[in-house]
């Protein structure tokens, strides 16, 4: 029987021993890649305590490990990895279980209006101007605002905003932007855009007590993640939530042999395929036939449905979100509709 169960534990790739690994990186990657050197190498079952910075280099403390945030070298948003699991290779789907996605300071930023491409064109130009203070968030800005974090309370409101007086007390939902793997074949991607690997989704449903499901494009998989968010809405209208630094701790785990094409999330409430593609430049249309496709072939390949009884329930019962604008969807099953397997 042992060794039955020892065979059962190797072909699922599980790491009997499991460990947790506390590592907090001093240096970061703007790209997701599977040619940087791993900051940890962990197996199938392992769990890990880590932080990550905001979208403009700051730490929990609020040292600045970037200089010049977004200017040249510095595409795109800082990543801590990437991990590298052993057991994962070409072809497995990787899970990454959120255990734990808190705040771990009290203030942040975000643009202060919405991105024009979510607007009319007189509606953009005429709506008011794209400035709140010079040097209120970052030397040389003045089109960032920032919120204060209440930690006990758990709320997030706007500093010095000007208008009638209306009282922002938002809940905060912590969730990581920037999530994923390495993209598939010889890419490298920045930490800008979306795609089959995960990466910059902006998902605000990566949250604690969410787990992913990745398709896994090399050996070790390359697992990165970052952009800490306090809130956001769909859409990432202001095309940043508030930005801040984040304590994380996740548990991975590699699956053999899956037929996984695009990101997937699995919640309390429902199972989750997501479209991911590069914002503002990418078909909707498209994002929701990736995502409607991958669901029914969830609920007929796990969950044993006929592709009759997956079609009608989807016609049904099946929500949409609005990831990010001109990006990516995702299609919603409410799991309380679905058989247990």
């Amino acid at each position: 029987m042992r060794m039955l169960f020892l065979g059962f534990c190797l072909a699922a790739g599980l790491h009997l021993a499991a460990e947790t690994h506390t590592i907090y990186p001093d240096h970061h990657s703007r790209v997701f890649s599977a040619y940087k050197e791993p900051v940890l190498r962990i197996h199938s079952g392992d769990t890990v305590i880590t932080r990550t910075w905001d979208s403009g280099g700051q730490d929990h403390q609020g040292v600045r490990h970037i200089p010049q945030p977004y200017v040249y070298p510095e595409s795109g948003n800082p990543l801590m990895g990437p991990f590298y699991i052993e057991e994962a290779d070409y072809g497995d789907a990787l899970e990454v279980r959120l255990n734990r996605v808190r705040l771990n300071r009290n203030w942040g930023y975000t643009a202060y209006r919405l991105s024009q491409a979510n607007l009319n064109p007189e509606a953009a130009e005429t709506l008011y101007k794209n400035f709140y203070k010079t040097d209120a968030v970052r030397p040389g800005r003045a089109d960032l605002i920032p919120w204060d974090l209440d930690l006990e309370r758990g709320v997030a409101s706007p500093r010095l905003l000007e208008g009638l007086g209306l009282k922002f007390n938002l809940p905060v939902k912590p969730m990581l932007g920037c999530i994923g793997v390495a993209p598939p074949g010889e890419r490298v991607e920045t930490s800008g855009p979306a795609g089959t690997h995960g990466g910059n989704m902006d998902y605000n449903d990566v949250a604690e007590g969410a787990t992913l499901y990745f398709p896994v494009y090399h050996k070790g998989a390359y697992f990165y993640l970052g952009d800490g968010h306090a809130l956001q809405g769909d859409g990432e209208g202001l095309g940043t939530g508030i930005e801040t630094s984040l304590d994380v701790q996740f548990t991975v785990r590699a699956h053999k042999g899956s037929k996984l094409t695009i990101p997937r999330l699995v919640n309390s409430d429902y199972l989750i395929s997501i479209g991911s593609q590069p914002e503002f430049g990418s078909s909707m249309d498209q994002a929701l036939r990736m995502a409607n496709t991958d669901m029914v072939n969830w609920l007929t390949g796990e969950y044993k449905l006929t592709a009759p009884e997956a079609h009608l329930l989807m016609g049904m019962v099946v929500e949409h979100k609005i990831v990010t604008y001109f990006g990516t969807v995702a299609t919603l099953m409410p799991r309380k509709y679905l058989p247990k397997r």
